[in-house]
Formats: structure tokens, sequence, C-alpha cells
């Protein structure tokens, strides 16, 4: 089993070689010969058994406790996400981080390769990492919670940019994640002939 290293709100994996390895599967970033994990990539591993996370002082860190500290506190999704959590009966923590947990785990379990940005999961087909760059880019969205036009329509842009196909991934209350493209339509031309119409 790999030893990580919760030290400061990071998660780091110290020998160069069980990092490589991890690395290689579309794990983490190197920095100083040590492999990071982003939060959702640690708690995954974790989750499945492929590495144990200790402390600074040693103490070994279950899933609850590490999802517990790596959790930031106090965002509108954290005050808006307590039914989310309470329905799902998991530990009273971040909703957003919860959430892109789910998200992640998901897409892992279907055998892409995840990586983490600021607001979105980057998503490659299968076995095209780390030759290809990302298809998909994952906006994670709890269900129910409101989302502004102007967001999605960023997030839209952001994955056009990228050369990437925008999935939008709700999670229901039950923990299950239904993915949506989003696409932008322009309604603007003419119908000429009224057989070309909806409904004609």
């Amino acid at each position: 089993m790999v030893k990580a290293l919760y030290i400061d709100g990071a998660i780091l994996i110290p020998d160069f070689d069980e990092a490589n390895s991890l690395h290689q599967d579309g794990y983490g970033s190197f920095k100083h010969r040590r492999l990071g994990l982003t939060p959702c990539e640690a708690l995954y591993l974790l989750d499945r058994n492929r590495i144990e996370v200790y402390d600074e002082r040693g103490v070994k860190l279950s899933f609850k406790e590490l999802l517990r500290r790596l959790s930031p506190r106090g965002g509108l999704l954290d005050r808006l996400g307590g039914l989310i959590r309470n329905l799902l009966g998991r530990p009273s923590t971040s909703t957003s981080l919860w959430i892109r947990y789910l998200i992640y785990r998901d897409l892992r379990m279907k055998g892409y390769v995840v990586r983490e940005e600021a607001n979105s999961l980057l998503v490659y087909e299968r076995g095209s990492y780390p030759r290809a760059p990302p298809s998909y880019e994952v906006y994670p969205l709890p269900e129910g919670m409101p989302q502004p036009i102007r967001r999605l329509m960023e997030a839209l842009e952001r994955a056009e940019e990228g050369g990437r196909t925008l999935k939008i991934a709700v999670v229901d209350r039950r923990g299950e994640v239904v993915y949506y493209t989003l696409r932008e339509m322009d309604f603007s031309g003419r119908l000429d002939d009224p057989k070309d119409s909806p409904g004609g």
C-alpha cells in the first residue's frame, strides 16, 4: 500500500517510485520529486485502498476524516448543501467537494482519466492520457441547485476554447450522477419553408 502524507492541507506521496506509478495512471502532479494529489484523487485512492494517508503526527486518517480536513468551510454550497448531506447520510462537510468527489469517482470507475480544474473536471478518452488533450470538461452541479445562465455560458466558452465538449454532471439526492451535454444553438436563422418548421 502506498503511503501518503497529509501536510498543511496537501496530500503528498514522498516515495518517488510509488509516486511515479500513480502518476503514470493519471494521478497527481510532481513537485520536487514528490507527487501532490488533489482532494478528489486522494479520496478516490484512499477509498480504493491504493493509498493510506497519515497526518503530521503519524495518525492514520480514515476516509471520513480526510474528507473533513480537505473540505473548505463556509461557502454557499456548504450553507445550502446540508439537505443533500443529510439525505445521503454522509458526513457534515463541504458539499462542493463531496459532489466533485462523487462525479470524479463515477468517471474513474468508468475507466476515464480525470484531472481537476478550478471549477470543473477535465476528462480524457479511455487510453488517450497523456498523449491527447482532454475531450470533455465536466461541470459539477448538485440537483436542485440553481445556476445562473451566465456561469454555464462561461463554462461552455472555456470548454469550447480548449476544444472540449462541455458536460453538466448533475448529482441527485441519492448520489447518482447524470450527464448532460451543453451546446450553444443559434435560433436566429429564418425558416423559409413552413414544412421545415417544427410541427410543420
